[in-house]
């Protein structure tokens, strides 16, 4: 492969960092992105007292691919930049209650009329699923009764409550509430050692984790968020500072006109209102196949997707968060609409402000239907927030079409599109994302990596 220009399509973490490996191959590197500023969701927002929120819940790791962690934490910049955190604090508020030590919803929490029962169906489904639809999958491996008083509540908070839940295929369950808590401590655990159960059982406390790891050792990252009254786009200012540094060319309020393709090879990229196309020996695609068979003239299936429309409040109170150790939390909680929260002067291991962010997944239609006070309210309710605090500042963000209703037909007509665009042109690179192979930051980055790995 001549390899001269590359091209790279989405300026989002994934799009820079693989902009950088590439460029140690290619003589000119071209990143094309629509917004206005590269750095996608791991750019930040401001209130009106200058505190700064994260725009999406990342929380940086390591890959254990030096390649890549030495683009994203430079040594000689960790103990300036970057808090380290060897392990991420989580937990869960579900059934009126929180659980610190376990992000799963517990299943013990339950009407105790139907408690017995359903733990009878749990520990009588000793096989495991394989079915791709969460609800049936649910079904054979949680059994009826908590698959609909933990997991369908879950699905619809989420996904809408008129959601086809019968549709959703297991992408839906990618926070990780398939697996619960149900049963003694003592017999979880010896549950767990059966690959059934395993799947469906989390561990009650950091202790019998803890032990398993002794057991079956792994490497575990190393988690980093940054210092001072930053947020993660400081790992943006990181990557561009490389991308300048190499001559690595970005292009922003621009989009892909025209994919311009010769036998089955991409040559060149036209750009809106840009007179001249961009010359390309490999395109990295990191946006929605769909655009790129759209600007080689390919036809697609058509189909109906659902898109969810995150709303999130930053909120900075006068007094300090009621839980000082948790860096996110899941809320489980059937009666709220929130279902994260990111606890910055928890992550960033110092108190300078008393903020955090909570995220609500809702039809774009709904978002008005949320308000400060309101939310405030529940923080309160909760126990996040103290009842004596006030609400110094804060912001609302809308980010609409960000999260797709995981149905049976979207992950099929993503597939396809997949699929049809990897074979359609030879030189491309499709980003892991966008072709349902994984969807963790740091997956994602790998996955890069080992495509461009692949064809020097």
């Amino acid at each position: 492969m001549n390899q001269e220009s590359a091209v790279v399509v989405g300026g989002g973490i994934c799009g820079l960092v693989a902009a950088l490996l590439l460029k140690k191959n290619y003589k000119e590197v071209t990143i094309i992105e629509q917004s206005t500023e590269v750095g996608g969701l791991f750019r930040s927002v401001s209130d009106s007292e200058g505190v700064r929120y994260d725009m999406g819940s990342h929380i940086p790791n390591s890959t254990g691919i030096d390649d890549i962690d030495s683009l994203l934490f430079p040594k000689n910049e960790i103990e300036k930049n970057w808090n380290v955190i060897p392990e991420l604090k989580s937990g869960n508020y579900f059934f009126g209650s929180w659980d610190l030590e376990s992000p799963f919803p517990d299943g013990r929490k339950i009407d105790p009329a139907h408690y017995a029962t359903a733990c009878g169906e749990l520990v009588g489904l000793a096989d495991l699923s394989s079915n791709p639809l969460i609800y049936y999958y649910c079904l054979e491996t949680l059994g009826p009764i908590f698959t609909h008083t933990i997991i369908l509540p879950i699905l619809q908070k989420l996904y809408g409550q008129n959601v086809d839940y019968k549709s959703l295929t297991m992408d839906a369950g990618l926070f990780g509430f398939t697996r619960i808590l149900a049963l003694p401590r003592d017999v979880a655990a010896k549950l767990k050692e059966l690959p059934a159960f395993d799947a469906k059982l989390g561990y009650q406390n950091k202790t019998d984790f803890l032990l398993r790891m002794q057991r079956e050792p792994r490497i575990s990252p190393t988690y980093f968020y940054p210092n001072g009254n930053k947020s993660v786009e400081c790992l943006i200012s990181i990557l561009k500072d490389q991308i300048h540094e190499q001559g690595i060319v970005i292009r922003t309020s621009t989009s892909v006109d025209k994919i311009n393709v010769e036998g089955t090879e991409v040559k060149s990229i036209a750009l809106n209102e840009v007179a001249e196309a961009v010359k390309c020996d490999l395109l990295f695609w990191s946006a929605p196949p769909f655009l790129a068979l759209k600007a080689m003239d390919i036809p697609t299936p058509a189909s109906k997707v659902v898109l969810r429309t995150a709303v999130i409040f930053h909120l900075n109170f006068d007094l300090a968060l009621l839980d000082t150790q948790s860096h996110y939390l899941w809320v489980w909680e059937h009666s709220t609409s929130i279902f994260r929260l990111t606890l910055y002067p928890n992550l960033h291991g110092s108190v300078k402000y008393n903020n955090l962010s909570v995220e609500i997944l809702c039809a774009p239609n709904e978002v008005d239907q949320f308000i400060v006070e309101d939310i405030v309210k529940e923080l309160q309710d909760m126990g996040i927030v103290s009842e004596q605090a006030a609400l110094i500042s804060h912001v609302k963000q809308i980010e609409h079409n960000t999260f797709p209703v995981p149905t049976t037909a979207f992950s099929q007509n993503s597939k396809y599109n997949y699929d049809k665009l990897c074979e359609s042109v030879d030189n491309i690179i499709v980003s892991g994302r966008y072709g349902g192979k994984c969807w963790r930051q740091a997956d994602v980055l790998v996955d890069a990596y080992n495509s461009i790995k692949a064809i020097e």
